[in-house]
């Protein structure tokens, strides 16, 4: 079984940043199954006004060309895994319709002729399309394949980035519904949205426990130190991480992502409190030995509709690390491991903050059976095989 992949997250930034997002995950897994042939990933087309601005190749940095032209390249990246980029020359039209220009991208017909050009060349016969990207419904209406899957990572409905776009993603998401042959959704929430036709299945996230083995170690003393990593947006609930900073001063408390939002109050907190730190981006294969220093972790998460449709990610990478995990009462926290507290309310998460230091300090804390306490079901070699099976049993039927 061949596939296309159409990702969120593309081989460039999986190559920048290491493969730390789901749809990079899945990938490095269907590389490794027999069951699967040729994958061919699609790429976000690159604009003249990114090449300029951000002073970035439109190509895939690391990979052996294959076929090209001026605006077009196909390259092999791994054993299975190929990807075709394209360039497309708009400047002032990205200017002018913002983040609606990735809709435009993907309906624009270079990049479509781009896909096909890939296609032919590495003889893919009707492949199967995963599709992980809702701004890229454009290019599926125009690709042959045998079967259209969609992989729904998050509610683009409640995106706060999406809501000058809500009408196009809303179009998008009914072509999904009346189309595709299966669905999989990283929520129980985006399962009961998509299944209105009852082909939606609840696939959640998923961790390579032993990439986190480095980060496993036992209380040693001094001070503790709450982790937390990943993407700092709006769901990140600042006003609650200062409550936890002013009631232990004692605790240090580090974030280590990128920052893509709330940039004026976390340049707040870094003034006002000595005893938080912002890491800036990790490299996804260093990350195990940033998390060597935590003790805790948490996920302060707002709970509202968008985080309703999540499934964090940060949460099997916290126990695979031998990290206990506090969290707010948000979507896929719960019934995963005995090791992860879910807090009720802010009061709640603040005085439950306290329970997990002691916890800590008195060495009740085992690491490696916090990483033992994740269940096989959510380890990314189950949960890509699960979407294999699902995929053939469509295409059987």
């Amino acid at each position: 079984m061949d596939l296309i992949v159409i990702p969120f997250h593309d081989c460039k930034k999986w190559i920048s940043e290491g493969y730390r997002t789901r749809d990079a995950h899945l990938v490095q897994h269907f590389n490794e199954s027999d069951r699967i042939g040729k994958i061919l990933v699609v790429n976000r087309p690159v604009s003249l006004a990114e090449q300029l601005l951000k002073r970035m190749s439109w190509k895939t940095p690391e990979t052996t060309v294959l076929d090209s032209s001026r605006s077009y390249c196909l390259s092999q990246l791994e054993s299975k895994i190929y990807c075709v980029d394209s360039f497309l020359p708009d400047f002032l039209k990205v200017a002018r319709e913002k983040k609606a220009w990735w809709f435009s991208a993907f309906e624009n017909g270079h990049t479509i002729a781009s896909i096909k050009r890939a296609v032919d060349y590495l003889q893919l016969d009707k492949p199967v399309i995963l599709l992980q990207n809702p701004m890229a419904i454009g290019a599926v209406r125009s690709i042959d394949h045998s079967l259209f899957s969609f992989d729904a990572i998050d509610n683009w409905l409640f995106h706060p980035q999406m809501t000058s776009n809500h009408e196009r993603v809303e179009k998008g998401y009914q072509y999904v519904q009346e189309n595709a042959d299966v669905i999989f959704t990283v929520s129980q929430s985006l399962c009961d949205f998509f299944n209105s036709r009852g082909k939606a299945y609840w696939i959640p996230n998923g961790v390579d426990p032993e990439f986190f083995a480095p980060a496993r170690r036992s209380y040693d003393g001094g001070k503790i130190t709450v982790g937390y990593t990943g993407k700092i947006q709006d769901r990140v609930d600042f006003d609650l991480v200062e409550q936890c900073l002013k009631q232990y001063p004692d605790v240090d408390f580090v974030f280590a992502g990128p920052v893509y939002s709330q940039k004026g109050t976390i340049d707040r907190l870094d003034r006002e409190y000595s005893n938080i730190r912002f890491l800036g981006d990790i490299q996804y294969d260093k990350l195990p030995f940033v998390m060597k220093d935590f003790d805790i972790t948490i996920i302060p998460h707002k709970v509202d509709s968008f985080t309703a449709s999540m499934n964090p990610l940060k949460l099997y990478e916290y126990l695979a690390a031998g990290k206990p995990v506090l969290s707010t009462n948000v979507a896929g926290t719960s019934d995963i491991s005995r090791y992860v507290h879910i807090a009720e309310s802010s009061h709640d998460f603040v005085e439950e903050l306290g329970v997990f230091v002691l916890n800590v300090k008195s060495g009740k804390i085992d690491a490696q059976l916090v990483s033992n306490s994740i269940p096989e079901k959510f380890t990314w070699s189950h949960q890509s095989a699960e979407i294999i099976k699902l995929m053939e049993t469509v295409l059987k039927n």
